[in-house]
This record gives C-alpha cells, sequence and structure tokens, in this order.
C-alpha cells in the first residue's frame, strides 16, 4: 500500500500525474476534514488531562477550526500560561502564532498575501477589497478564502480569532504594514467609507504622503468629537501634525487639536497658545476662528495677545461684509459681561434682543451674549431677558459650539432671579455631560449649580459642586475663571463658619488677570465675607468698594451680580456708621428691581439694623416674607435671627423663642454651625442657634414641601405668617380676612399637618410653595 499526500490548495503536481492515480483500479481519495469538538476534547485530555478538557474543548475548537496543528500549538501555550482562548483576546502565544504561519507558508504565497489583507482590513474585510488590495483576480481571492477557512483560520471574511489576525499582523514588516494600510485607506475612502476607519489606517501606516490624507483625518477627528470621542480625535490630529507641511493646513488642525484637548483638560490645551497666536499674526486663521482663539487666550490670561488679535478683527471691519461685523458684535457682548475690563474701542453694540422671536441657530450664540450683557446692564424687570434665556436653552442641542450659549442663558437666568428654573436647565446639563463623558461640560456646569445653590442657601450642595468643578479640570484648566468655583468654596466655608478651610481656599494662588473680570468680582465678594466674618472689617470694606469701583466703570452695576452695597452697609453698621449704612441699603434696594427679589430682601435685612425697634420688626417682617419667596434660605435664617433678637428686646419672649427655634433649624439644614452677630453692636446676650435642652430638631409633621402639597393657597399664607409669630389679628389684618377665618385656617392646618402649636409649622413654607409653583 502507498499512501501520497499532498495539498489541496496548492496543486503544483502536473495534472497528468494526478489523473494516472485516479485511472488505477484500488485508489482511493481521502480528504482530511478538522478535528470535531471530541476530537479536540481528546488532544486537550491527552496533554492536559480531563478536568482541563471539560473546561477548554470548546474556546479551543472555536479558535482553532479543529486545525490540529493550531490545536496542538495552543495546548502547548496554554501549558506555559502565556495565551487564553477568548475571543477578545489580542495575544498571540509564540506556538500559536508559528502554527498560524506555518499554515499560511504551506498554503502558498497568494494565501499569505490575502490573510495579510484580511488582518489589515480587520473588520472592513471582503473579497472583493482584498482583491484590490493586493491587486489579484476576485475569483483567485474567492477560492483562497475558501481554503483558509477550511484550515480553520476564518469564520466568513474575517479571522476567525484575534489571536489569528494578531500572529499574522505581527508578522508584516513596516514597510509592508504602512503599504497595505495606506491602500485599505485609500480603499475605504473611495468606497466612501467611513471617515473613523479611514482615519484609523492612516495612523496605523505612520507616514503617509496623499495630499487627500490630512483631509481625512481632520474630518474623522471631527466625526469623533460629534460622538465625543476625545482620545481617538486627538489621535487623528496630532498624526496629521507630524505629516503636515503647509502653513495655512497645520493652524487649522492646531485649532482643532486644542478644541479636542480642551474637552478633557482646558489646561493642558494652552499649550497651544503661543504657536496659534503666531498663527494668527500669520493670517493662518479665519475670522471665526480668530474669536475663539480670543475666547481661549483670555480664558488663560492671556489678555495682552488676545487684545492684539482682536484689535486686528476691529481693523478689518470697514472693509470686509456684514459677518464679520455681527462676530464682532458678538464678541463684544461677550467681553462686556465676562472681561470688561479689556473691551476695546470700535466694537458698536448689537442690537437689544427680541424676546418673541425665535432664535435662529445661528444666531443663538450672539443673542444669548446680548441678553446676559443686558441683564447685567439694565436689569430685567420687565422678564424679556429671561424669556429669550428659557427660548434659547430649549432650542439649543449641547455641542461645543453652543456650550457658550447655553451657559449665557443659565447665568441670564441667574441674575434675573430666575433661580428654580436655573438650577432645573443646570441638572438636566450636568447629567448630559456626566453621561457624555466631557470633563469641559461637566466642571462648568457644576460650577454654574454651585453659584445657584449658594444663591438659595444651600451651603452643602453649592460647597459639592464646587469641589466637583474644581477637582474636574484643577486650578490651571479653570484659568482666570477660578473665582468661580475657589470663591463658592471660600464664601460656603465661610457661611458654615469653617475659618479653617476658607483660609485654606485663601492661599491657594490666582492670577492676578481674575481681578479684571466677572469671575474676580465672585472670588472677591467671598474674600470680603470671609474678612466680614472674622472680623478684618477695613479689609472688607476695601473688597466690597472695590467690586463696586469695577462694576460701575463697567457698566455692570447690577445687584443680582454682587451686592457690594448691602454688603458694604454690614461693614458700617459694625463699625457704627448707620447713616452710611442706611444710604447704601436704601441706594442697593432701588437697584435692585422687583420688591420680591432676593436682593430686595436681603437690603431690608440690613436697613431694618439701621432703624429703631418698632420700624426694625416691621422691616424684618418684611424682609422675612420676601426672603421666603426667593428660596434664600441662608439670608432667610439670618431675618429671622434678627427677628427673634427684636422681639426679645420687646420683651416679647414666647414670640423670641419661636422664631430662634425656627431659625435654628434653617441654620442646620443650612449646615451654618452658629450665627453671629452681624447687624449693629449690642450689649444684649445674643440668641444662639443651638437646640434648647431635649430638642430632636425633628419636624413632628409634615415636611415643608409635603405641607405645600396638602394645604390650600390661603391655608399656606396664613400658616407662613402664622410660623412667623403673627398675632390671628395681625393676620387678618395682613391678608384682609376675618379672624375667624384665620382661626378656621389655623385649625384645618394643624390638623393636616398633625401639629399641635404653631412653633411646629415649618418656617421655610412659603419658600417651597414658590418653589414648585
Amino acid at each position: 500500500m502507498i499512501i501520497l499526500a499532498e495539498s489541496a490548495y496548492d496543486w503544483s503536481m502536473h495534472p497528468s500525474y494526478r489523473i494516472e492515480l485516479v485511472r488505477q483500479t484500488h485508489f482511493r481519495r481521502i480528504r482530511l476534514t478538522p478535528l470535531s469538538v471530541t476530537g479536540v476534547s481528546e488532544m486537550v485530555t491527552q496533554y492536559l488531562g480531563r478536568e482541563a478538557a471539560r473546561s477548554l474543548a470548546l474556546e479551543v475548537h472555536e479558535a482553532t477550526g479543529g486545525n490540529q496543528l493550531l490545536v496542538r500549538a495552543l495546548i502547548e501555550d496554554h501549558g506555559d500560561a502565556v495565551v487564553t482562548f477568548e475571543r477578545d483576546s489580542r495575544v498571540a502565544g509564540e506556538s500559536f502564532r508559528q502554527a498560524v504561519l506555518t499554515c499560511l507558508q504551506r498554503s502558498g504565497p497568494d494565501a499569505l498575501a490575502v490573510a495579510r489583507a484580511l488582518a489589515v482590513l480587520d473588520t472592513a474585510a471582503s473579497s472583493d477589497r482584498v482583491a484590490k488590495l493586493i491587486g489579484r483576480d476576485p475569483d483567485v481571492v474567492t477560492r483562497l478564502l475558501h481554503g483558509l477557512h477550511a484550515l480553520g483560520l476564518l469564520d466568513g471574511d474575517c479571522f476567525r480569532n484575534p489571536l489569528g489576525r494578531a500572529a499574522v499582523y505581527e508578522d508584516l514588516s513596516g514597510t509592508e504594514l504602512a503599504r497595505l494600510h495606506t491602500g485599505a485607506a485609500q480603499l475605504l475612502r473611495q468606497g466612501a467609507g467611513d471617515a473613523i476607519k479611514v482615519a484609523e489606517h492612516l495612523v496605523a501606516a505612520k507616514s503617509v504622503r496623499a495630499d487627500w490624507a490630512i483631509g481625512e483625518l481632520r474630518r474623522a477627528a471631527e466625526e469623533a468629537l460629534a460622538v465625543d470621542d476625545d482620545a481617538a480625535a486627538i489621535k487623528y490630529v496630532e498624526f496629521a501634525l507630524s505629516v503636515c507641511t503647509e502653513a495655512r493646513e497645520r493652524a487649522q488642525l492646531r485649532m482643532l487639536l486644542i478644541r479636542a484637548e480642551w474637552r478633557k483638560d482646558p489646561g493642558a490645551a494652552a499649550r497651544h497658545l503661543t504657536a496659534l497666536f503666531q498663527e494668527q499674526r500669520d493670517g493662518h486663521l479665519d475670522a471665526d476662528q480668530t474669536a475663539v482663539l480670543v475666547r481661549y487666550g483670555m480664558w488663560h490670561g492671556r489678555t495682552e495677545e488676545a487684545t492684539e488679535t482682536l484689535d486686528q478683527l476691529v481693523r478689518l471691519r470697514p472693509t470686509v461684509n456684514e459677518p464679520l461685523g455681527c462676530l464682532l458684535s458678538s464678541t463684544r457682548d461677550w467681553l462686556s459681561h465676562s472681561y470688561p475690563q479689556f473691551l476695546p474701542a470700535g466694537t458698536d453694540g448689537a442690537p437689544a434682543p427680541q424676546a418673541d422671536s425665535a432664535a435662529a441657530p445661528p444666531a443663538q450664540q450672539d443673542q444669548a451674549a446680548a441678553v446676559l450683557s443686558a441683564v447685567l446692564s439694565q436689569g430685567d424687570d420687565d422678564g424679556r431677558c429671561t424669556r429669550v434665556a428659557e427660548q434659547i436653552l430649549q432650542g439649543t442641542p449641547l455641542t461645543d459650539d453652543s456650550l457658550e450659549a447655553i451657559t449665557s442663558a443659565i447665568q441670564t437666568l441667574v441674575y434675573g432671579e430666575r433661580l428654580p428654573m436655573a438650577a432645573r436647565w443646570c441638572d438636566m446639563l450636568l447629567a448630559e455631560a456626566e453621561a457624555r463623558g466631557v470633563t469641559w461640560w461637566h466642571a462648568v456646569f457644576s460650577g454654574c449649580r454651585a453659584e445657584i445653590a449658594i444663591r438659595n442657601g444651600e451651603l452643602v450642595d453649592a460647597e459639592r459642586h464646587a469641589a466637583r468643578a474644581l477637582d474636574l479640570i484643577g486650578p490651571d484648566g479653570w484659568g482666570v475663571a477660578i473665582g468661580l468655583p475657589l470663591g463658592a468654596l471660600l464664601y460656603t466655608a465661610t457661611a458654615m463658619g469653617d475659618f479653617e478651610s476658607a483660609r485654606k481656599y485663601l492661599k491657594e494662588p490666582v492670577p492676578s488677570t481674575m481681578f479684571h473680570t466677572r469671575y474676580g468680582l465672585s472670588y472677591q465678594r467671598a474674600r470680603g465675607r470671609y474678612y466680614l466674618a472674622t472680623d478684618r472689617l477695613q479689609a472688607a470694606l476695601a473688597d466690597f468698594r472695590y467690586c463696586g469701583e469695577l462694576m460701575t466703570a463697567w457698566g455692570l452695576d447690577a445687584p443680582a451680580l454682587v451686592p457690594w452695597r448691602s454688603d458694604s452697609a454690614e461693614v458700617h453698621l459694625r463699625l457704627g456708621d448707620y447713616e452710611w449704612a442706611q444710604q447704601l441699603a436704601q441706594e442697593q434696594m432701588s437697584l435692585s428691581g422687583s420688591p420680591k427679589s432676593r436682593t430686595h430682601g436681603a437690603s431690608l435685612r440690613v436697613l431694618a439694623a439701621t432703624t429703631g425697634h418698632r420700624a426694625r420688626l416691621r422691616l424684618l417682617k418684611e424682609s422675612v416674607e420676601v426672603l421666603q419667596v426667593s428660596g434664600d434660605r441662608l439670608t432667610l435664617t439670618q431675618a429671622l435671627y434678627d427677628l427673634s433678637r427684636v422681639h426679645q428686646v420687646l420683651g416679647e419672649c414666647g414670640k423670641a423663642r419661636m422664631i430662634s427655634r425656627r431659625a435654628g433649624r434653617l441654620a442646620k439644614e443650612c449646615r451654618v454651625q452658629r450665627m453671629q452677630e452681624q447687624s449693629a453692636p449690642s450689649h444684649e446676650q445674643p440668641l444662639m442657634l443651638v437646640p434648647d435642652e431635649g430638642d430632636t430638631w425633628k419636624q413632628p409633621g409634615a415636611t415643608a414641601r409635603q405641607a405645600a402639597d396638602m394645604l390650600t393657597l390661603s391655608e399656606r399664607k396664613v400658616a407662613a405668617l402664622a410660623s412667623l409669630g403673627y398675632t390671628n389679628r395681625e393676620i387678618s389684618g395682613k391678608l384682609h380676612i376675618t379672624v375667624s377665618t384665620v382661626e378656621q385656617h389655623l385649625t384645618k392646618i394643624f390638623r393636616k399637618l398633625k401639629v399641635k402649636r404653631r412653633t411646629d409649622l415649618p418656617v421655610e413654607l412659603e419658600f417651597h410653595a414658590a418653589s414648585m409653583a
């Protein structure tokens, strides 16, 4: 008996010889087939034991297709603890790698070329693309693919297991890799393939000379940013820069690179600013890119270069078309509300926004900047600016280009005293930024949310959001805007009596340019509040006055931004200068706009400290009512404390105790350790906001939010006034109802809330009712 063997895929033997064999009477053709799972299990049992066979046989069969040579190689590698058989593995052991290459080399050079093309094309492989890539006839390639499938290497047009692809890919030389990847990129590009896949091949080639490659890499980077894959975008742009030689194209790529890096770390992205400013001077950036560069430069305190760059745009305006005029107008509005110190001459203002007209998408950034400038310089008594801001938020998806418009719209709501609406929008945007993994957005909205929480007196939330904002991108990333999160942390630490933390925040270095921006106002006011709380009155007064001087000079003297007059009035009260304190408080009230605003309520509290006891009682009650509606818990706590002192001085100890307990409840909620005297000096023993012995601070009945749901509007008004110590007759006169009606309301209120006395009524009831309306 004679046994002859030949390759089923490389018929090098002469056909006549094969024909003679077939004609023999006892000739039998035996086609060898791959091992079954059972056969693989027997081999694994032979080498690794029965226990290993039970756990590995199926995985080994899937990885090898039953090819005995590959099975034996995997068994050897497994024994060496080099490789696993899972499909997501990318590491091939030496035995398996050699076995795969041996199979391919025995199958002939054409089969090896096909396998190499498959390894490079990976999931984008098809018989037609492989044929074009290696320059072979499609029918020949199809036959070779069938042969590789029979070898157990392929599953369809792809490698059965990543280990097989890795073995072939690792065997390619650098020159061959560059040639195949460049060819694959061109094939995918011609077939209108995914730009990201084209870019991956170009990057893998490590060296490209085609003119079209830079454009494909740039398009892929933009697509990667659209799906929030910052790392991929940075990789594509950096590679494009490494092979690009044309100056203008390099400038465009660097602008894209700083945008991609800014999303993760604005501090690291700042290293590109020097080169970009030079490229702008050389004329390689267009007007839109120049405006963006100005924003980047200003953020990092590069004010001299940024203003020089902006001056070039201003000088161009008379000779260019209308779009540049619109660009300058929006840039002016942006500077006027964030960097007014550096507003150049010759940039005319934008027209006032129209609240009832829909914002066209291209103009949303312009409108947002305009309404924020308007609310800071003119106020928003008629609600026009906040209506436009809400329209912008409703119609603007969150992207890199729209971030400025969205944050400006939120700040318009904040400074327009629409805090509940601003908080809702900010929370939604925070959730989206976190879900999409864009660190820069997350940090910006955390900073905005901290400012909103401070204005609501939610000190714990403010501290959490501000700390998160600072942790996400670090002090370097915040640039001159560091005043926003750092000022919030300093303010909350001071308000909560944590002066050790406050001193730590004060030691943090800040850029000097910060004090010439809107962000510096927040920091300086927080520093002034710290000085006031620690009895450094002259230092506090200097900070508040400087805020006032800047705001007045900039035309941004909006009490909702920084209430520097009422802050200064508090210092004058502590200095005993009641007349000047009264004048400042009255000026603040006249500028605060709506008599229901939190600024107006806070000014009433300060004004009350300059009057006699009876007038003080009236003003403080009015202040408390306003602050309840506006939702400023911290200032409400201070006003309640002041009110309890007045009742005590007037001999109304029961009311004083009741109001003091309510103030203490709010102080505990705000995490205020103790409420220090911040009005006129007094020899009387101050009431400390600490619980009486045995007082648990636990609300016996419903919470304020539950109470707002259970009570009617009339009952809420009666309950809110009763909780402040108003008598039934006083409530009757204030609400213009009979005393009997007041008594009936109180009976229903006590029954619904399951309380027995006025001291158990939620003092923040009116706030919750207003915030849910």
